[in-house]
């Protein structure tokens, strides 16, 4: 700007302008605006603030225009000053806009900050780096900090700041300094004006309040809303429809970081439920009607049962397809505090059907999707069979979620839309394990439960390691020629070495075929299977064997008492031994039966219904083959909502074993070894499979041999001098029963969960020493579940025994498990 122009800008100044202290201009008439100049701006284009102003050549430079310009300018928000200054030229007034700008944001930094995180600050205060920063926007963050560690309980947290600038002072970094401070603590509730309601009764639905007889519980801003409003949510439970916040406020005593909440409340009457009438209703009846209602006339006036009562009608109509039936309730409350209902009811006609559509099936063919569906075009729309159906395509297990969605039409009928979200479900795994019976194992396996979209299971496995080796096949038909009935098929082949005790061989193939069935209800299934396998025990170690067999003399005891020599030197196996089988190849040719009953609402993670199975395994007689047994095992588990997403499931398992030819006819390897996460019964806290019955041998110091198991005595007498060695050798239970008990907490839905667990169980060579309470062996503990995409559900617990168990040591035992509990 030359000197001659601010001259020009003092005179015109004192002589047309008056400048307040505000930056608004009042000019004298008659000067137009010739031309005009920006200065100081870096960023900012001159096109940005030319086109933003309100003055223009040609027009007349006024107060009016003159205060628009700045206040626009300003409004941009990357000004920190904005003036304008004038000269006197030929024809008017040349006028220069000068800016200066606000300083870019270079960087964001935090320090001090432990209870919220980095990034969380930076997604709620919104402050991107390369926008302009003014020292408005600096405090008004800070305070949202604030307000952001208030929300948290932290109502002492300071905030300050410090801002770093480059060289031309275009560019900042701005820090700021927080200092958290502790937690304030609510110490006490005050509520007044409750009169026949306790406070404790209302205050105890409060996540803001002190909990136990000492302990305050941390304040939560976000609760505290929620909190108020279920103050007067359970007055109008307890029958206080008129129940009303007067006021709320909270004072903090800084001095010793504690809170107290004061509530004034309205009490008001208490109401009690009347007579219940119904009007124009023909197609449902009265009864019908009642049994929705979850009220009895006489109880408190519960708002909650109250308005869960309308739903319930609505969806007894919904049930039978009347899906805009209309309801208006009316109160008339007597003078005696009594309330009667009238429900008037626009029944309208029932919604049809029309298409029934699926979207979002990217690799599941839609077929295998629509044979799961109950709901079907020209059939009345039906709540119920609309749920069974969202509830039986996720029993598939291939998608991750599927959303029902009526679609009404012009015409009172409807669309059904099925939207499913698919999920991985090929898992390919390799790794390695190890666990005390199998050691170091490798492992290898690909399966397949939706092969090629078709609905079909194919699945292969393979283990290696130095005490186990295997490999399996296996093939699953679930519609077999687009009718409700499964066919599948396995191979396999089995080498596992006991410890260092001896290797059992299993090679073997199977079929299968299952039916739904529609009686007693459609969520019964039933199977068949047949197995022809043979089984061989070789590989024998030498202290085994001797530990297991006997070198014996058998006597005769004479009619006066004496003992004759009948036989020296009989070697051979104790009984119960597998050694009986050695190097044998013996075959199991098995026929096996099963009913189920499935209800749960998810295939894993379940929160409702139940599962009931019964299983009966005929091996041998008139299938032929060496093993000759029937095998019966029967469980029932059950899964209860607790509250939000928390359910307790529970199981119990009983099993039997039994052999017309003897138990050395019985398989060994289908007995019953319970403990750890074992197949056939999972106690945790114990180690697996160690929760079997004693066998009772006594051996002669002499080489005479007397022996008795579950109470049958072989040989006879030994002479009265001589001196026994008793020992116990395990062998596997005939019988067996098990309990579990899980409260199953999600992390993340369907994704991981927390488990508390109860278990106990236990396994017996006759059914006479079943002691269904005293005799299992009980454990606790915790543990996790996640559902890894790919591989499928892992889990990791943590059991400790309450029971005392042979020499065993009580310990924490950690177990590893792929799936769930409740299988």
């Amino acid at each position: 700007m030359t000197e001659l122009k601010h001259g020009a800008w003092i005179a015109l100044v004192l002589a047309l302008l008056l400048v307040s202290a505000t930056g608004s201009v009042r000019a004298q008439a008659g000067y137009t605006v010739v031309d005009i100049e920006v200065e100081g701006a870096r960023r900012a284009s001159t096109s940005l603030i030319l086109g933003v102003s309100s003055i223009y050549k040609g027009s007349p430079l006024t107060a009016t225009t003159i205060s628009e310009t700045i206040t626009r300018l300003y409004g941009l928000g990357i000004f920190s000053d904005v003036r304008l200054e004038a000269e006197e030229v030929t024809g008017g007034l040349k006028v220069y806009i000068v800016v200066e700008e606000l300083p870019k944001l270079a960087g964001l930094e935090f320090t001090g900050n432990k209870k919220i995180k980095t990034k969380d600050l930076e997604e709620k205060l919104k402050l991107g780096v390369g926008g302009y920063i003014s020292p408005y926007l600096i405090d008004t963050k800070a305070q949202q900090i604030k307000r952001l560690y208030g929300e948290k309980g932290y109502f002492r947290a300071a905030v300050e700041h410090s801002v770093e600038f480059n060289a031309d002072s275009s560019e900042t970094v701005l820090t700021y300094h927080i200092k958290e401070k502790s937690k304030v603590k609510v110490e006490k509730v005050v509520l007044n004006g409750n009169v026949r309601v306790e406070a404790n009764e209302l205050v105890k639905k409060m996540r803001n309040r002190k909990r136990g007889f000492l302990k305050s519980s941390d304040f939560a801003q976000d609760k505290y809303e929620e909190d108020l409003e279920k103050v007067i949510d359970e007055y109008h439970k307890l029958g206080y429809s008129d129940a009303y916040l007067i006021s709320d406020s909270i004072y903090i005593d800084t001095t010793r970081n504690r809170m107290t909440v004061f509530l004034e409340v309205y009490e008001g009457p208490r109401y009690y439920f009347g007579e219940v009438r119904f009007k124009n209703n023909e197609v449902l009846a009265v009864a019908d009607l009642e049994k929705a209602l979850k009220f009895e006339p006489g109880q408190v006036f519960n708002s909650e049962k109250y308005d869960e009562s309308i739903t319930e009608i609505y969806t007894s109509y919904q049930d039978i397809g009347h899906l805009y039936v209309g309801l208006t309730d009316e109160r008339t409350t007597r003078s005696d505090s009594i309330i009667d209902i009238s429900y008037d009811i626009t029944e309208g006609l029932p919604s049809h059907i029309n298409l029934v559509k699926i979207i979002g099936n990217t690799k599941t063919k839609e077929k295998v999707i629509r044979r799961e569906i109950s709901v079907l075009p020209e059939q009345v729309f039906n709540r119920s069979l609309l749920i069974r159906s969202v509830r039986d395509v996720m029993a598939l297990n291939y998608f991750a979620q599927v959303l029902p969605n009526p679609l009404p039409l012009p015409s009172g009928d409807v669309d059904i839309e099925f939207k499913v979200e698919e999920k991985q479900t090929g898992q390919i795994s390799a790794g390695a394990g190890y666990n005390s019976q199998d050691k170091l194992v490798g492992n290898f396996g690909m399966g397949i439960p939706n092969f090629r979209g078709n609905g079909q299971s194919v699945s292969f496995n393979t283990d290696f390691g130095s005490r186990r080796n295997s490999l399996s096949l296996s093939f699953t038909e679930p519609w077999m020629f687009g009718r409700p009935t499964l066919f599948g098929a396995d191979l396999y082949t089995l080498n596992r070495r006991w410890y260092e005790d001896y290797t059992e061989g299993r090679q073997g193939a199977s079929v299968r075929v299952g039916r739904r069935l529609r009686w007693p209800d459609n969520y019964f299934r039933i199977y068949a299977s047949y197995r022809l396998e043979r089984d061989r025990y070789h590989d024998f170690d030498d202290d085994f064997i001797k530990n297991n067999s006997y070198k014996s003399s058998y006597y005769l005891r004479n009619p006066d008492g004496t003992l004759s020599f009948l036989e020296r030197d009989i070697f051979g196996p104790y009984p119960g031994s597998v050694i009986q089988y050695r190097d044998r190849w013996l075959t199991a040719s098995r026929l096996a039966f099963t009913v189920t009953r499935d209800s749960r609402n998810l295939p894993e993670f379940a929160t409702a219904g139940s599962v009931l199975t019964y299983n009966f395994e005929t091996t041998g007689g008139p299938l032929g083959g060496f093993w000759d047994y029937q095998k019966h095992t029967i469980s029932f588990t059950k899964f209860i909502p607790l509250i939000w997403k928390i359910a307790l499931a529970a199981k119990v398992e009983y099993g039997v074993v039994t052999s017309p030819s003897g138990d050395d006819h019985i398989f060994v390897s289908d007995r019953f070894t319970p403990g750890g996460t074992a197949y056939d019964g999972v106690v945790r806290g114990y180690d697996d499979g160690i929760l079997t019955p004693d066998s009772i041998v006594t051996q002669s110091d002499t080489n005479y041999f007397y022996y008795d198991i579950t109470d049958v005595e072989v040989g006879v007498d030994p002479p009265d001098d001589t001196t026994f060695n008793t020992f116990r050798t395990r062998v596997r239970g005939k019988y067996m029963l098990v309990t579990n008990w899980e409260l199953q907490l999600p992390v993340v839905s369907q994704q991981i969960y927390a488990l508390l667990f109860f278990d106990a169980g236990n396994s017996w060579l006759n059914r006479k020493d079943i002691k269904p309470i005293t005799g299992l062996y009980r454990g606790v503990g915790f543990g996790f579940r996640i559902a890894v995409p790919g591989i499928g559900t892992i889990g990791f617990d943590f059991g400790y025994p309450l029971d005392d168990f042979r020499d065993e040591e009580k310990k924490w035992h950690p177990h590893f498990q792929f799936g769930t509990t409740f299988r």
